[in-house]
């Protein structure tokens, strides 16, 4: 019986052993699975697409495509030859209407205050000496107890210089002692000078004693205005300003790009928007040898005179430049020109029926002509339509 108990005992034992086992080799079996499907996954590479075959009719190399006679591309291909670029007008380049400001004032304030009256408005015409605006101010009465104490000073130097006249006179007194008194009396007189000039110089009205006057500097318009009544003003702060409009600037900001030729003497054309059928040709006055800062522009100004005040400040104007190209420049229409987006190119008959691709410098496009400096001669026949269709191909080839 004992036999028996053993023997089922062992048979238990070994039972119980036997899923273990088999999980064991179920996830060795896993893991095998999984490294053979990574080892696959990093093996495989996709075919590579078979090339497009070209269109009938159409050899195309690394560089060139060739056309047969009868091919169909000829009836969206277009032709051309270079020409010589001569010397054009460039795009029109928005400009401004800017005062000279070699014949312009600023209006500021000697004091604080409070503006009580404001009597020209923006773009008027003012006369040297015009009234422009009345202020309140309470600096004005201590320059006037600045006067009123400086003639006291006066007083008092003159008579201490009389007296010690008379004691030096009579001997009573060393002459040194005249000299400095005298020189006392001096210096009082010209601090009452002083404030006096201070007070005259701000046009004193006679119905207040604190409201002073400010006077037009010269005649002009009044190009700019930045005062209101009751605004309280510091002596910072530039209220107007009045110019001679009889001259004027006119001023293009051109990009570093669009700079490029243009140089002091340049011919260039001027148009109004404002007024059709007005256009002038003069030469260029000033290239900036500095770029703009903040808009990384040129500037470019050309002075013209302005008797008739046709020419407003801060109106816009159109301004063209007349450029002379280097002496090997061609001109094409601008659909010749292809474009990977850092190289220009154009197609090139180098034979018959055959078109070759070439690299080449282009200017910017005027009137649908663009200007190539580099990589084209006069005379070449280029693709002036279609060129894409070409470049298509070549692309899908390689």
């Amino acid at each position: 019986m004992s036999s028996k108990v053993g023997t089922s005992e062992t048979i238990t034992s070994s039972s119980s052993l036997r899923p273990k086992s088999n999980n064991v080799l179920a996830m060795l079996g896993a893991v095998v699975v999984a490294a053979l499907a990574v080892y696959g996954a990093a093996s495989y590479s996709r075919k590579p697409p078979e090339p497009v075959p070209p269109p009938a009719g159409m050899h195309v190399g690394e560089h060139d495509v060739t056309l047969s006679q009868d091919a169909p591309q000829w009836d969206v291909l277009k032709t051309g030859k270079a020409t010589k670029a001569a010397p054009h007008w460039t795009d029109p380049v928005v400009a401004r209407v800017r005062i000279d400001e070699a014949h312009a004032a600023r209006i500021g304030l000697p004091l604080a205050g409070v503006v009580s009256n404001v009597f020209v408005e923006l773009g008027q015409q003012v006369k040297k000496g015009q009234p422009l605006l009345t202020v309140t101010s309470a600096d004005l009465a201590s320059l006037r107890s600045d006067v009123a104490q400086a003639n006291v000073d006066v007083e008092v130097a003159r008579a201490q210089y009389q007296r010690v006249h008379d004691m030096v006179a009579a001997r009573l007194m060393p002459g040194k002692d005249e000299l400095v008194a005298d020189a006392q009396k001096r210096q009082a007189e010209l601090h009452l000078a002083t404030a006096q000039s201070r007070v005259e110089a701000l046009r004193v009205a006679q119905k207040g004693s604190n409201e002073f006057t400010v006077n037009a500097p010269r005649d002009g318009v009044v190009v700019e205005k930045n005062v209101l009544p009751q605004q309280q003003v510091s002596p910072d702060v530039t209220l107007m300003q009045i110019a001679d409009v009889s001259d004027v600037w006119v001023v293009a900001d051109l990009f570093e790009g669009q700079a490029e030729g243009v140089q002091i003497g340049s011919p260039v054309r001027i148009t109004l928007p404002s007024l059709p059928g007005f256009s002038i040709e003069t030469k260029v006055d000033m290239v900036s040898a500095v770029v703009d800062a903040e808009r990384h522009s040129i500037p470019v100004k050309v002075h013209l005179p302005n008797a008739d005040g046709k020419l407003r400040p801060n109106e816009y104007a159109d301004m063209r430049f007349r450029l002379d190209l280097p002496g090997a420049a061609v001109e094409v229409p601008a659909s010749s020109l292809v474009s990977d987006g850092a190289t220009q190119y154009v197609y090139v008959q180098s034979g018959p029926g055959q078109f070759a691709r070439r690299t080449v410098l282009a200017g910017p496009v005027r009137d649908g002509q663009v200007a190539i400096t580099e990589g084209l001669k006069e005379g070449e026949t280029v693709v002036i339509q279609g060129g894409i269709l070409l470049d298509n191909q070549i692309t899908l080839a390689h």
